[in-house]
């Protein structure tokens, strides 16, 4: 009652909330996004974006690479760029740790944890890291409630999958986003198109970034030319009511006041917009 229109940002239970609340409302999704990296990419300029992307504001953003798939052929090379770049590779009882600091009580995101550096994280998860660690990469396989880190996590964490090919890679990001995330946001690092429209025309995905780091471009940037937003819609496969990068437009009113043209428009014939032998096929 106390404002024209509402914008929520954030998880399922808000949206749902903006939406019965009576007030007209525009809801936008949950990320988790996923990146892979296929053997045609150029690993180091991956690297360098992948580190970029995951320490953006510490991983607050919605945005951030919440997993990586890398293809066989490049796997333990492109490990080893990440690893350098500051990336730290947590199993075992360090794994548990992190999952028990992240998910305080095995449901929500720990707010204490939530874009704080990797040191920071460490010390309260009880695990030691060496010095210059940037994020974690957790090798994973599964998928799903049972295996949180395939979830969003809203810190400088990873999930790292290893795929065979780009139609495993495919299946890997439906199945991690149909867990968290479907419909917001995926990326990939390829020199290949074919690949490329594979990625954008198998997936239910909004945006698909190529080559850039995911975190900086899915909400627009000077080197994609999309408009710029922090709030990202996730259309009817996130449950919202746009999948636009959603702009000051989205949040007022315009009035329209039209006059006829000086000169109508004219329809053109039927043979003229669909060709004649159009006409003949459907006829």
């Amino acid at each position: 009652k106390q404002c024209d229109r509402i914008l929520a940002t954030g998880g399922t239970p808000m949206v749902k909330a903006a939406y019965s609340s009576g007030t007209p409302a525009l809801g936008v999704g949950v990320g988790n996004a996923v990146i892979t990296v296929d053997d045609t990419a150029d690993l180091d300029d991956a690297a360098a974006k992948i580190l970029l992307s995951k320490t953006l504001d510490f991983a607050a953003s919605c945005s951030s690479d919440n997993a990586v798939i890398l293809l066989d052929a490049i796997y333990d090379t492109m490990l080893e760029k990440l690893k350098a770049k500051g990336g730290f590779i947590v199993e075992g009882e360090n794994k548990a740790k992190l999952e028990k600091a992240i998910w305080e009580d095995g449901e929500h995101i720990n707010a204490k944890v939530v874009a704080q550096s990797a040191q920071f994280i460490a010390d309260y998860a009880g695990f030691s890291i060496p010095e210059g660690t940037a994020f974690f990469i957790v090798p994973e396989t599964g998928h799903g409630p049972d295996h949180k880190f395939s979830g969003e996590k809203m810190t400088v964490t990873m999930a790292l999958y290893r795929a065979k090919d780009i139609d495993e890679a495919i299946r890997l990001t439906n199945a991690i986003q149909s867990y968290q995330g479907q419909g917001h946001s995926c990326g990939i690092y390829s020199q290949s198109d074919e690949n490329i429209t594979k990625l954008a025309m198998g997936t239910k995905t909004s945006r698909v970034m190529v080559n850039q780091p995911q975190s900086a471009s899915n909400s627009g940037n000077l080197w994609n030319g999309m408009r710029q937003t922090f709030s990202l819609g996730c259309g009817s496969w996130g449950g919202n009511a746009t999948n636009n990068n959603v702009t000051w437009r989205d949040l007022i009113n315009e009035t329209w006041v039209s006059k006829p043209l000086a000169q109508h428009k004219v329809i053109p014939s039927d043979e003229a917009l669909f060709g004649k032998d159009i006409i003949e096929l459907v006829g």
